[in-house]
């Protein structure tokens, strides 16, 4: 049977939610043998008895692989974030046994089952993942695609989900050209690692469907989500959480409740629960021509 394993990279900033990103994938397998990663980003031993006390709570072992960022991802501190480039030196880490590798965000719950992940053929790929928000609006995503180096008239990933087949990427080396081409012109990388991957995999990955990345701006066109992602500053664990994901803070408040990050998640108050609503509302309304556009590209998908 292939082996397969869940990884999420995390700073101390984000250890709570990725744990609880691990957690939410445990509670959607039904068979499938899955061993959980966690590229812990210059943490500290207490911090790592931290997420063993997590995964103790709920029954589970999290993996923590020791990472320590290397000189050519700091030196470019102050646009490219430490946490956000780890997954770049994943293949140093991850252990060899490995053969199927899904990547999740930290700002990611699963909440429907997820074993046809782990079964499905991904036709000779070593990628597979979805369509990024961008993909609706020919314009920005074109810009975009020949700012980065990729070819015209592609196809451009969210980073935030990739299933990877994890043999080939090792037998192919694709993240040590993927690190090669983030040193030779990351000053063109916007989007950070998501578009030094895309550059990478550029026309080369299989296209998921849309519930196995349900990004924010994606939750009108999806009827049954398999995976949240939490795209935007504001996220479900803040009390400053989005109107539509209002509904997931409890989860987290759940999920942390016996853990050290008990006070990691917060209510928002009532006051604050009905200005999202109206903030929600006005975006609806004044980003109607937006809404437009993206029904018309991903309505299709």
């Amino acid at each position: 049977m292939q082996q397969s394993a869940v990884i999420v990279c995390s700073d101390v900033n984000m250890l709570p939610a990725a744990c609880c990103t691990l957690l939410s994938v445990k509670r959607n397998l039904a068979s499938s043998p899955v061993e959980f990663l966690l590229l812990g980003i210059d943490l500290k031993p207490k911090e790592i008895a931290e997420v063993e006390s997590f995964a103790r709570v709920h029954g589970m072992v999290i993996n923590v692989l020791p990472y320590e960022t290397p000189d050519a991802a700091r030196q470019t501190r102050g646009r490219w974030s430490m946490a956000t480039l780890a997954r770049l030196y994943m293949d140093l880490h991850v252990p060899a046994h490995v053969e199927r590798l899904l990547y999740l965000d930290a700002d990611v719950l699963a909440v429907a089952p997820l074993d046809e992940l782990f079964t499905m053929d991904i036709q000779g790929k070593a990628l597979a993942a979805v369509d990024d928000y961008i993909m609706a609006f020919p314009e920005k995503s074109g810009a975009r695609q020949r700012k980065i180096g990729m070819r015209e008239g592609g196809r451009y990933f969210n980073a935030g989900v990739l299933l990877f087949d994890w043999s080939a990427c090792r037998a192919r080396e694709l993240f040590v050209r993927t690190r090669e081409t983030f040193e030779e012109r990351s000053h063109l990388f916007q989007y950070n690692d998501q578009d030094v991957l895309n550059v990478t995999f550029d026309g080369d990955w299989l296209v998921l469907d849309l519930r196995f990345n349900t990004q924010t701006g994606l939750l009108p066109f999806v009827s049954r989500p398999a995976i949240l992602h939490f795209t935007g500053k504001r996220k479900p664990w803040q009390v400053t959480v989005p109107w539509v994901h209002r509904r997931m803070t409890r989860r987290y408040i759940e999920d942390l409740r016996d853990t050290p990050w008990a006070s990691f998640s917060r209510q928002p108050s009532v006051t604050r629960r009905i200005g999202g609503f109206f903030n929600y509302l006005g975006k609806r309304i004044s980003g109607r021509t937006r809404f437009a556009q993206t029904r018309a590209y991903f309505g299709n998908s």
